[in-house]
């Protein structure tokens, strides 16, 4: 059974970009002075990286293949990576004996499928924990609740978040307990894990959410932190970054002495090249459906330590799996039932989905919102949609899916003018109003009057200026409905009562 499962585990070579391929990565070998094989003093390390989780640990069927999940992953990197499950020690260390592997994330960890955003993370930082992740960058998604419970799952997952490039400077950034490296050692190998959080960190979360802390360059921040991490004597240092990989060139120029046998970021929207300075560019995949893998074979007796390197992208499906970690399933498993209890039960009825930045979508979204407090205009940013809507049953779950954001409804007093300028956005989803020529026209197709004064229904996430748009400086004063964006939209959708015979595309006209 074992060597089934190694037999038909799909490795894939790392993408420098999504069109180029390869057969294999080569290894990338630092110089050493040459040595007696008899004297030789060799391990091999494996460092497991994930990227962008978002809460998915249960696994998601796409094209006929159930693809991710906590308690799947897990068990293939125990019967293909020789990797321990549970917790680690208080040291950092591995919960077994002779452990091999350091698992460490790029960051966004929690906030996506519902069974982790309806429960503000905390099932996923369980699941973390008895994963054995050992550290985190700060991803931009980690505060989306508040600070307190950002401190509490930290907690609850055993492993710090760490973000150089984030200069606390008063003690509410300090209070976030934010580090710049951790060491961590396997089979006498120490590796330095140093994270870097996004250059957006400050500005994406909630207003008022990274009070305390400023972002510095990416280089500086390395630059400054890397005497630090060189002090502790590691044979090997990466590095994981909630920012971009094709932003990594810039950040390396010229730092082929910082030495680095990784650096794991973001696919964005540029290609990045597979190395940079002689360091390794890493792409985890996302929602824990891929992992990347760094075999780090490393020459403790050379002088100096002489470090070899092989990457590669695991993908995580169904097809000829091992058998998924039963611990791990049964936290899934507990969660779940929680999930069901608060959230089970059909609303509607799909036909054929509705994709993630539809215009159908679009006015789902923002004419229940608009319907439901009886105002002008409904203003949503489309960000805010964190996936498409399968075909099929609907359930208060799957509106979680969609809408994993801690947002609730208010409603503002805007004059025209400051409307037309929230209009100019382009993240902007809205009704109420529609594009006419080189202007806009409201329900009745009238122009929009620049002096009159509209009712606008958005979030408290837009209101506050995520975004850019600021309408808190159009309106000081508010209607704070106390009302999730996602009940919200469960009351609308359930009212339309939607069946097989009258599926929910069938509101969704778009005029």
């Amino acid at each position: 059974m074992m060597r089934r499962a190694f037999a038909v585990l799909a490795v894939l070579p790392l993408l420098a970009c999504p069109d180029k391929k390869k057969e294999d990565v080569a290894p990338d070998t630092h110089a050493a002075a040459p040595v007696d094989p008899k004297t030789l003093k060799r391990e091999t390390v494996t460092v497991l990286i994930t990227g962008a989780e978002n809460g998915y640990l249960l696994p998601v069927v796409d094209e006929g293949k159930s693809r991710g999940g906590a308690a799947e992953l897990l068990g293939r990197w125990v019967a293909s990576e020789g990797h321990c499950a549970g917790a680690l020690k208080e040291t950092g260390d591995a919960p077994c004996e002779n452990g091999s592997t350091v698992v460490v994330s790029t960051g966004d960890n929690a906030n996506g499928q519902a069974i982790s955003s309806y429960f503000k993370g905390e099932p996923t930082a369980e699941l973390m924990r008895h994963m054995g992740y050992a550290a985190s960058a700060l991803g931009n998604r980690e505060l989306d609740w508040n600070r307190e419970q950002f401190v509490s799952n930290r907690n609850k997952s055993g492993f710090p978040y760490l973000a150089a490039n984030l200069v606390a400077e008063t003690d509410e950034g300090k209070a976030l307990g934010l580090g710049s490296f951790r060491v961590l050692t396997r089979k006498g190998v120490k590796i330095a894990i140093i994270g870097l959080a996004a250059r957006k960190a400050t500005v994406t979360p909630m207003p008022g959410r990274m009070k305390g802390l400023k972002t510095i360059d990416e280089a500086e921040a390395l630059a400054l932190v890397m005497p630090e991490v060189k002090n502790a004597n590691p044979h090997v240092i990466g590095v994981v970054s909630d920012g971009c990989l094709n932003d990594a060139p810039s950040i390396l120029a010229g730092h082929a002495d910082w030495n680095l046998a990784f650096f794991a970021g973001r696919r964005c929207d540029g290609p990045f090249p597979d190395s940079v300075e002689g360091t390794r560019l890493v792409y985890p995949g996302s929602r824990l459906s891929q992992y990347a893998k760094v075999a780090l074979t490393v020459t403790l007796s050379s002088t100096p330590v002489q470090v070899t390197s092989v990457a590669s992208m695991v993908e995580v499906n169904s097809e000829g799996a091992p058998p998924a970690d039963a611990k791990a399933k049964e936290l899934v498993d507990a969660w779940k039932k929680k999930l069901d209890e608060a959230l089970g039960g059909t609303i509607a009825f799909s036909k054929d989905g509705i994709e993630q930045e539809s215009p159908a979508m679009a006015n789902w979204l923002t004419t229940s919102l608009k319907e439901q407090f009886k105002t002008d205009v409904a203003l949503l940013n489309r960000k805010g949609v964190r996936q498409a809507l399968p075909k099929g049953p609907v359930t208060k779950a799957s509106i979680y899916d969609l809408v994993p954001f801690d947002n609730q409804v208010v409603i503002v007093k805007v004059t025209g003018e400051a409307l037309l300028a929230a209009l100019d956005n382009t993240e902007a989803r809205v009704a109420g109003v529609k594009p006419k020529g080189d202007g806009w026209v409201d329900g009745k197709g009238a122009a929009i009057d620049l002096k009159k004064t509209y009712t606008v229904a958005t979030t408290d996430y837009l209101y506050l200026g995520g975004d850019g748009f600021a309408l808190n400086k159009a309106d000081a004063a508010p209607t704070e409905t106390k009302i999730s964006w996602q009940a919200s939209l469960i009351e609308w959708t359930a009212a339309r009562k939607s069946d097989e015979k009258k599926p929910l595309e069938g509101f969704l006209k778009v005029k």
